[in-house]
């Protein structure tokens, strides 16, 4: 397969694994130095003694690699916030801390809060450093922008883990990009010193008055918000109905500035420069307009991790197309990754970072096979086809991706791209004239932006329409890393085949799509076996008890508790979930729970080796373990925190476990 006579590749692919086992081993900064001059070492070495043999000696191809690995770990160790000396981390905390900090971003606010990263520069009293996040009540008088100074009194919290088994980690999520605190503001609490007229300043400003711009159209709401999403970069404003309609019809992408957007942004360019070719120095010319309006327009996006890969990556590709080398997209590929994961290693546990390339060079791996399914020379025939096939191999790459982090699989995507993938070209091209024509002509942009609120209606009816075909998408589908691993090595597999079309190879692909059952087998049966009962950290009294393959959920309050529950049904790999009433009293492996709710009443000739408290009980909790003599008393999150400080100090005395479920999470017993 050509793909690994590019060794940039393959390096770039080392250097990635090298950043991801330094996140979990967490090697010292002397075990790294040490095992990178080892490795260097080895390298002069073997360097040295190979000279003109270097490619056929395959030793030092190992090494390479490895030296790449060991690369990727201090990469991600220089990177990482909390190895600064000044980190706030390291400092002491106090009940209130005086910060001192920067906003350095604007997040997506929810129905209470405005949200924002900031970068600390004093942390009480002492220079520091590091990112927090920062709430900030909607009703606040003022709205911080990129570049703010401001200074606040507060308490710093740790980000709460994931409330239930397998829900998603939103600590774990920002702790990948440095994040590991959380601070939330009164009304009117921020103290603003000045503001710093940094680039995040300047972008953040422009953007906004671009986006201003478009207040003479008049456009409603979801119309504006997709124009804030397409051109520039900003999703703030788009409601839940319209990302669900999106995600389900398989297109959630088209939202998202990717390489998509930058793909058509440069094939547009490119050909309505193609002229310039026919001019001395029109080549370097074109090189230089093609650059500099795909960073232009990175830069008015506000440089967000999506954009920067996907322009990294077609400036090199149109580099290698002046150099007039045809196979320098697997380098481009290569190059852009391994600079953004230099700059910024946390790059490769973006989703978005994964899905773009997994697409990419999935395209690239099958695009010499399309011409063999070319039915007509039709213009249009082509672009169908070219549609059908490009979107197809794009969804192979991203399959396993899209599996394990969304859970579901969108049967319909074929169907919505074949029409998408033109009206939101038309859209982008359209609204980046119009934007043009905002500030010189504006009753002609106003003009062509009643077309393009026609195009943008008809675009979101028509993925709405998709949305609504409940059999076009298979949800809540069982997925683990591991599997989404092994399927990876059967799509290679096979495209292997596909390059060396011969009967000994597909034995490859058999043999993985066997492993891939097996394997899935294997955890299934696993998790089959498995017995445990769990105390959900939710706002409504819920415990399950896991059974072989089945689930049984006991609550009051199904539909608060539903997604909860459907999360922890798909992480077990469970067959059914059954949700019943509360109910006083029940069994797990020959152990007795006794839950005793509001009501407050319970039987004493029960024995239970567990007692869950929930709903704020009015009981002497004293007098109920001297009677009882339970093993460990459980209070969920329905309690009141008052109620939980008095329990766990009669649990103290008494000599008996306390498991307070707002504090310590969800309780699990197997």
């Amino acid at each position: 397969m050509k793909v690994f006579k590019f060794p940039l590749l393959t390096i770039t692919i080392s250097f990635a694994i090298g950043i991801i086992a330094e996140f979990y081993l967490q090697w010292s900064f002397s075990t790294l130095i040490i095992s990178l001059l080892l490795g260097l070492g080895f390298f002069c070495f073997l360097f040295l003694k190979s000279k003109k043999a270097l490619l056929q000696n395959t030793l030092f191809g190992i090494t390479t690699y490895l030296l790449a690995f060991t690369l990727g770990m201090m990469s991600f160790y220089i990177h990482s916030d909390v190895n600064l000396k000044n980190h706030y981390s390291k400092k002491t905390f106090e009940e209130t801390n005086s910060i001192r900090a920067i906003v350095t971003s604007t997040l997506k606010p929810n129905t209470k809060y405005n949200k924002y990263f900031i970068t600390l520069s004093h942390f009480n009293d002492s220079i520091a450093s590091g990112k927090i996040l920062l709430y900030v009540p909607k009703t606040n008088n003022e709205t911080l922008h990129s570049g703010d100074e401001i200074w606040l009194n507060n308490a710093v919290y740790p980000i709460p883990k994931a409330f239930n088994p397998y829900q998603f980690d939103y600590s774990k999520y920002l702790e990948k990009q440095n994040v590991f605190h959380q601070i939330y503001t009164r009304e009117n609490q921020i103290n603003f010193i000045h503001t710093h007229k940094t680039v995040d300043f300047y972008i953040e400003n422009l953007r906004n008055n671009l986006s201003q711009s478009f207040d003479i159209h008049h456009f409603e709401p979801k119309t504006k918000a997709i124009i804030d999403a397409l051109i520039l970069g900003q999703r703030l404003e788009l409601d839940k109905e319209t990302i669900a309609d999106y995600s389900n019809a398989g297109v959630i992408h088209i939202l998202a500035i990717s390489g998509l957007h930058i793909s058509i942004i440069y094939f547009f360019i490119v050909f309505l420069l193609k002229p310039l070719k026919r001019v001395r120095f029109g080549a370097e010319i074109q090189l230089l307009i093609v650059l500099g309006i795909l960073w232009l327009f990175a830069l008015l996006t506000g440089l967000p991790a999506s954009v920067t890969r996907a322009v990294t990556l077609f400036s090199f590709i149109s580099i290698g197309n002046y150099f007039n080398q045809p196979k320098a997209i697997y380098n481009a590929l290569a190059i852009s990754a391994f600079l953004i994961l230099l700059v910024k290693p946390n790059a490769i546990f973006d989703i978005g970072f994964q899905l773009s390339y997994a697409a990419v060079l999935s395209i690239v791996l099958f695009q010499p096979f399309y011409k063999k399914f070319y039915f007509s020379d039709n213009k249009i025939a082509v672009y169908f086809t070219d549609t059908v096939l490009v979107s197809l191999a794009a969804q192979i790459g991203v399959l396993p991706l899209s599996l394990y982090y969304f859970n579901q699989l969108p049967l319909l995507f074929l169907l919505a791209n074949l029409v998408i993938i033109p009206i939101s070209t038309a859209v982008l091209i359209g609204g980046i004239i119009i934007l043009f024509f905002n500030f010189v002509i504006p009753d002609f942009a106003v003009f062509l932006g009643k077309i393009l609120a026609l195009i943008i209606d008809f675009m979101n009816k028509y993925i709405h329409w998709i949305a609504q075909f409940k059999n076009g998408i298979i949800s809540n589908i069982s997925f683990s890393v591991w599997l989404t691993i092994i399927l990876y090595v059967v799509i290679i597999s096979f495209i292997y085949w596909l390059y060396h079309f011969k009967s000994k190879n597909f034995k490859c692909v058999l043999l993985s799509v066997f492993l891939f059952q097996m394997s899935y087998f294997g955890i299934k049966f696993t998790e089959n076996n498995a017995y445990e009962l769990i105390v959900l950290n939710s706002k409504s009294s819920a415990i399950t008890i896991k059974q072989n393959n089945s689930i049984i959920a006991f609550t009051d309050n199904p539909e608060i508790n539903l997604e909860a529950l459907n999360h922890y049904k798909r992480g077990t790999f469970s067959d059914s979930l059954l949700i019943l009433p509360m109910r006083n009293v029940l069994s797990f492996n020959d152990k007795r729970i006794l839950v005793i709710d509001s009501v407050g009443i319970y039987k004493t000739s029960i024995r239970p080796e567990i007692i869950v408290l929930t709903q704020n009980p009015k009981i002497n909790l004293s007098r109920l373990i001297t009677e009882i003599k339970p093993k460990l008393v459980i209070s969920d999150k329905t309690n009141y925190k008052n109620n939980n400080t008095i329990w766990q100090a009669t649990c103290r005395k008494e000599k008996i476990p306390f498991h307070a479920i707002a504090e310590k999470g969800f309780y699990k017993l197997k």
